[in-house]
């Protein structure tokens, strides 16, 4: 009778076994807390809208993401959670990084001497990465995360001539190339559907600019440029509208052959039943 209790006893023993090999192949999926590993994040941009800069400090809406790099391996597998700006976003398993969306970033543009061309002139800024940007992995002691170190670089065209900004009205200027054989001067017009000209205009050496106002009619504009001579064959131009409320479109053609009819973008005047005004312009 020793002999079969004996034998009951180690074939629990070896059902205990069993069950507590199970269930340490089980956790081998995701790596403990405790195992000590690193993983390091590092930022990259992957798109950035246009930015208009100036000398001095400049701020910048990119779409920001992070990626693992190096020992992300580690991970066996699992998903890993990054958390930024209050917000957690999950890198699937099998996969190295993850878009957190629009970011607005502040950077600084230093503009060298000279003149700065007619079309602009593009300047880049680097921005310290870890000064910037508090980045953890949410589903992993934050002690064992490494920031990668380095910066992201923000690009800006900075230009020598903008249009004010003025409430109320929406404010054209056309700048162009001093190369081009547009003699000293081009004139800038606005003009209605019905023909009726619209003339806000003012010559300051190199450029025209015109205002659509407030106190204009509702109507679609043809915004002309027309030359002082029609000898004139063709021009490299660039034209800015800046809305009141400081927004900038810029809009680049080479007009060719161009003459006192020639219209470089159309603006819509609307006005809603509140009285607020809207300008659309289209090339």
């Amino acid at each position: 009778m020793k002999t079969i209790k004996n034998y009951k006893y180690l074939m629990m023993l070896a059902v205990v076994a069993l069950f507590a090999s199970c269930s340490e192949d089980d956790d081998v999926a995701v790596a403990p807390a405790s195992s000590n590993i690193q993983v390091v994040v590092e930022s990259f941009v992957s798109s950035q809208i246009e930015v208009i800069g100036q000398q001095g400090t400049n701020n910048a809406n990119i779409e920001i993401g992070f990626r693992l790099s190096e020992h992300s391996t580690s991970y066996r597998g699992s998903d890993v959670i990054i958390a930024y700006d209050g917000s957690e976003y999950v890198i699937p398993a099998g996969e190295n990084e993850v878009v957190v969306g629009v970011t607005n970033v502040e950077f600084e543009l230093d503009v060298p001497g000279g003149n700065i061309p007619y079309n602009g002139l593009t300047l880049t800024s680097q921005i310290d990465f870890t000064a910037n940007f508090e980045v953890e992995v949410a589903n992993r002691p934050s002690d064992l995360v490494v920031l990668k170190s380095g910066f992201i670089t923000v690009s800006a065209v900075v230009y020598g001539q903008l249009p004010p900004v003025t409430a109320g009205q929406i404010n054209f200027l056309f700048d162009w190339s001093p190369n081009d054989s547009a003699g000293n001067d081009l004139d800038l017009r606005l003009r209605n559907s019905g023909g009726t000209q619209f003339d806000y205009s003012g010559s300051v050496s190199n450029y025209e600019d015109v205002a659509l106002l407030d106190s204009d009619p509702d109507d679609d504009y043809n915004v002309i440029v027309d030359p002082w001579s029609t000898s004139t064959s063709s021009i490299a131009g660039i034209m800015f509208a800046m809305h009141p409320d400081g927004t900038l479109e810029v809009f680049e053609m080479d007009l060719s052959g161009i003459n006192s009819e020639t219209t470089f973008v159309q603006v819509n005047k609307s006005t809603d039943m509140d009285g607020n005004v809207t300008y659309t312009v289209t090339d």
